[in-house]
């Protein structure tokens, strides 16, 4: 078999140039193949990275309604018990947000001051500070790292965020403290509020003890009116605290769908990440086929590169071809001999095509188009995990082996008297 593995690398010499074009087209087509898959491979980890980083999927937030008379709709301390004992339920944190207005030096903020249990502050990654006291006398202040872009100087209409995006101190609000004003009237009361810490987790949310919380509220109630709490027809509080949300965490994944169900049942609005992940996974998956068949595309068209390459060789070796058939050669050997040639080709170019393509993904895309993008340091846009590499390379040939068949079988099928006319 020594003497095909030498006819076949001679020929591919004798025709350098012809060889040359032909993986150069093999190289352009899994370039694009794998450079495409790899972007589709990374925004996909991306996407879904950042749903789970801003809640565990089988966490499901319920709303209630907190305003006119359907009491049966809202969420009070008696409907929270009651989904507690939802089979498949671990446990229920409600929550209670009120609307405030928040300044911090020269810079105005619009948002929610959430209070949750303690139980649920601990599960929260804090990456300076502590979570809020459960015994002081004001609630303190858990603020989300990306919290403070919903604060600007009302004079000059600059953000927080951008006036100091270089300093890592004024970044950190640890001890600092607050002016809080619960609720958008202007009569409302102003409070001085302490940061304990700031989260780690992508969050534009400001956390603070939900018990401190409604004892506060309730101490500084005016004329009887709890702040952010809703009345009922003769205009006062209801007996029972309503909370805006529950956050209902299911012991799996595959319960999720079913809780979600018994709390549409109870008449509450649902939301979780995992329905964000499940179409989040059909819409990439969508892009990726539309991804990888651009890129199949070119591949076509090196493989038609190298038919004609391996049909152009038949021709031009008829005289040989005919030489070795009257010397002995079997068809099988011949046969083997020009899928050899084309196989060799389609690998070359697909080595050569995933080495460029590792460039291409880790130089091009994860290095320059990020800082373009201005995109956070670290973020990968494109990735080439090994079975890609690896499946590329077995295609390429595979394809090309395809791509050199019917060449190959014509060319065992001609006799001698055929060739040397």
């Amino acid at each position: 078999m020594a003497w095909i593995w030498h006819m076949c690398f001679a020929n591919m010499k004798q025709r350098g140039v012809r060889t040359f074009l032909t993986i150069l087209g093999v190289v352009i087509g899994v370039i694009s193949i794998v450079s495409l898959l790899a972007i589709g491979i990374g925004v996909k980890k991306e996407l879904l990275s950042t749903v789970e980083s801003t809640g565990s999927v089988t966490e499901i937030t319920a709303y209630g309604i907190t305003e006119g008379k359907r009491k049966d709709k809202m969420l009070t301390n008696r409907r929270v018990a009651e989904i507690a004992e939802i089979e498949h339920v671990e446990m229920v944190y409600p929550r209670l947000e009120i609307s405030t207005v928040m300044q911090y030096e020269r810079f105005t903020g619009y948002g929610q001051i959430i209070g949750v249990s303690e139980e649920y502050l601990k599960q929260i990654k804090v990456k300076e500070g502590t979570i809020p006291s459960s015994d002081s006398r004001k609630p303190e202040l858990l603020i989300g790292n990306y919290a403070m872009d919903m604060f600007f100087n009302m004079n000059t209409g600059l953000g927080y965020m951008e006036a100091y995006d270089k300093d890592e101190d004024k970044n950190n609000l640890t001890g600092e403290t607050m002016q809080v004003q619960f609720g958008l009237e202007e009569d409302a009361l102003e409070h001085r509020l302490k940061v304990s810490g700031m989260t780690d987790t992508m969050s534009y949310d400001i956390y603070c003890n939900i018990e401190v919380l409604k004892k506060y509220l309730k101490q500084n109630s005016e004329e009887g009116l709890i702040a952010g709490q809703p009345v009922d027809a003769n205009g006062n509080n209801y007996q029972e605290w309503i909370y805006d949300s529950v956050m209902v965490k299911v012991d799996d994944t595959e319960h999720v769908d079913q809780i979600v169900k018994k709390l549409q049942d109870m008449g509450f609005q649902t939301e979780n990440n995992k329905e964000l992940l499940d179409s989040m996974q059909r819409e990439v998956k969508i892009v990726q086929i539309l991804l990888g068949g651009i890129g199949m595309i070119a591949l076509i068209v090196a493989v038609i590169g190298i038919g004609n390459t391996m049909t152009t060789s038949v021709y031009d070796r008829l005289k040989e071809i005919g030489i070795l058939k009257v010397l002995g050669c079997d068809p099988e050997e011949l046969l083997f001999l020009f899928l050899l040639e084309s196989g060799i080709l389609g690998g070359l170019g697909g080595l050569v095509g995933i080495l460029l393509s590792f460039g291409i993904t880790e130089i091009g895309i994860n290095r320059i188009a990020i800082r373009l993008l201005n995109m956070p340091k670290g973020t990968e846009l494109a990735i080439i995990p090994p079975w890609l590499a690896v499946g590329a390379f077995f295609f390429a040939v595979l394809l090309g082996i395809l791509a050199g068949f019917f060449p190959a079988r014509w060319a065992t099928k001609l006799t001698p008297m055929q060739t040397m006319r």
